[in-house]
């Protein structure tokens, strides 16, 4: 018989991380997801992605990461740490659970699942969006004959070695397949950009991000200085044909880690930017000028939606990232869900010390939350 008070959907990093905080408040739970093995979306991500944040501030708490995992962990290191991590503290998660629908009833919420129906208090959405892709809809798509296929797809460059590719949209998985494919694909791989693109040196003045980022918070009349090291992007990038953000709006597609690398691919004429496709034809790309691009291979890093629309008839308003907006009335980050209490968001925000910081921040404030919901019964 069921008796947990929370569910928490998704037993990637932000689930985790949401199951440290109810077990550190002794609230009972059930952690549910839908695949076979924890952290799914790491364990298929493609093999050369890097963390975008460095290992300072990237880890859950109380366990920081091996040192031989150098600065910037690949994405395979941070899931078997996340498997590890996991299995230490013996969470409850149940794997293989696909969920139906989640609504609210008698000031809880009912979910509906393969594992039949239950009731909880309380409900933490941990699924975040890599596992939604988005595909835009780009006139005469369906025409197309060739390869067509999501970065949420892609695994490795082998089977792309000596074909013609595209790769559209210019957040950080664009940059970085485009940059991979650079040295197994038909040269030039097309690099078509609808926004302009944030790049970032890896490195800033010799030193990483976050090491900038701890320098200015121990000494604070250094912060002025330290932010703007850690900030300050590439330059002169418009000449090599990739676009970048009018002035104000930096926080568009920011780069993540292979930026030197795009642009040396750039230069070496391996990578090619061009402006969005505004059709489809049988054999690749049309430009807006009516310009042809025939291409064997189409692959779209065009970002993700959140997952918990997959789950929940929501009405609500949404921010400018596609969240449900939050109740901030009783804490200024908090995580439940205006206008349906008892839901709460925790995976959510990605800038600032990087998202894997921010998971645990998100957690802690939703189960403190979530505390003082079931305490007034």
């Amino acid at each position: 018989m069921q008796r947990e008070d929370v569910l928490v959907i998704g037993a990637g990093p932000a689930g985790i991380a949401s199951a440290y905080y109810l077990e550190r408040a002794g609230i009972s739970y059930r952690v549910v997801d839908k695949s076979s093995v924890i952290a799914s979306t790491w364990n298929s991500l493609y093999p050369s992605l890097r963390l975008n944040t460095t290992r300072f501030f990237s880890h859950l708490p109380e366990l920081k990461f091996p040192l031989h995992y150098g600065i910037f962990p690949t994405g395979r290191q941070y899931h078997r740490y996340l498997v590890d991590y996991a299995q230490r503290h013996n969470f409850n998660i149940h794997l293989g659970v696909t969920i139906h629908k989640i609504c609210q009833e008698n000031n809880g919420w009912r979910l509906e699942s393969s594992e039949g129906s239950a009731w909880y208090r309380a409900i933490i959405s941990a699924s975040g969006r890599f596992n939604n892709p988005y595909t835009p809809t780009i006139p005469s798509m369906t025409e197309y004959t060739g390869l067509l296929l999501h970065a949420h797809d892609y695994a490795e460059p082998a089977p792309f070695i000596g074909r013609k590719v595209v790769v559209i949209g210019n957040g950080p998985s664009g940059c970085d397949i485009a940059t991979e494919l650079g040295d197994y694909a038909a040269k030039p791989v097309l690099f078509a950009q609808r926004t302009g693109v944030v790049l970032r040196p890896r490195y800033p003045s010799g030193l990483p991000k976050h090491a900038w980022m701890i320098l200015g918070e121990k000494l604070p009349f250094l912060a002025p200085l330290t932010e703007k090291l850690q900030n300050t992007p590439y330059r002169n990038l418009n000449r090599l044909g990739i676009k970048t953000p009018p002035p104000g709006n930096d926080t568009s597609a920011a780069g993540g880690a292979r930026a030197k690398a795009l642009i040396d691919a750039v230069r070496a004429g391996k990578v090619q930017p061009i402006d969005a496709p505004a059709r489809f034809y049988q054999q690749g790309i049309e430009m807006q000028d009516g310009t042809r691009y025939p291409v064997d291979a189409v692959i779209l890093g065009t970002g993700y939606r959140p997952v918990l629309y997959q789950h929940l008839d929501y009405h609500g308003k949404k921010d400018a990232h596609g969240w449900p907006v939050r109740d901030f009335s009783t804490h200024p980050n908090g995580r439940e869900v205006v206008g349906y209490p008892g839901l709460y968001l925790v995976g959510v925000f990605y800038q600032g010390k990087g998202a894997m910081y921010n998971f645990n921040v998100e957690a802690e404030i939703a189960v403190m939350q979530i505390r003082e919901r079931l305490a007034k019964g």
